[in-house]
């Protein structure tokens, strides 16, 4: 674990939570690697609501 200061709120065993817009512009929190960039969290949300939409209309 690296000794620098960060100002990201930490989880347990190096978790950190995002804040993200989802592709229907509404926002929620997710939980990543402490770390990941926002680009990145942005992204996985993107891919865990659209995996949610196909299982809402199949």
């Amino acid at each position: 674990m690296s000794d620098k200061p960060t100002d990201e709120p930490m989880g347990p065993l190096g978790t950190a939570m995002r804040e993200v817009t989802f592709p229907d512009r509404s926002r929620g929190i997710i939980l990543v690697q402490a770390g990941t960039p926002q680009d990145e969290a942005e992204a996985m949300a993107a891919r865990v609501w659209a995996e949610m939409s196909e299982k809402r209309t199949a």
